[in-house]
């Protein structure tokens, strides 16, 4: 295989955006005519992903003396989360005070249902994995073509 074959694809100004995501997340919150208002969602990059590992996991002495990392695995996905949600800005200070919540993620907890919070945390988690799946498929497509 050609080394140079498609290369220029992957400079960084070649590359297509990372694109944000519409999603409905709760249809109880409605405009002026009763449509309802999609939240934006954007995929964090891989970069911004391990630095939130990183911040989410500390390293500790065990009984042994021995240094361990203890991952909090609870905290990441929060912040994974509510860094993914572009609007309504969760930062918003009124919003949060319309709610009466500490942070974002207390605002989410007390904003949507059970269900609609699990529904979201699905959307989020599931960015990658619908990419894989989307790509799954066209290779099936073009599998099935030849």
């Amino acid at each position: 295989m050609e080394e140079n074959m498609n290369f220029q694809a992957f400079l960084k100004g070649n590359a297509k955006p990372i694109e944000d995501i519409e999603m409905i997340v709760s249809k109880r919150f409605v405009d002026e005519e009763g449509n309802v208002i999609p939240w934006v969602l954007r995929q964090l990059t891989g970069k911004e992903s391990n630095n939130l590992r990183k911040k989410h996991t500390k390293k500790i002495k065990n009984k042994l003396g021995r240094i361990e990392e203890q991952f909090n695995s609870e905290a990441y996905q929060e912040e994974f989360i509510t860094s993914s949600v572009i609007f309504p800005d969760l930062r918003n200070a009124k919003l949060q005070e319309s709610y009466n919540a500490l942070g974002e993620y207390d605002l989410l907890q007390k904003m949507l249902s059970a269900d609609e919070l699990a529904n979201l945390q699905i959307k989020i988690s599931g960015f990658a994995e619908e990419e894989i799946i989307e790509n799954s498929m066209d290779n099936l497509v073009e599998e099935a073509k030849n």
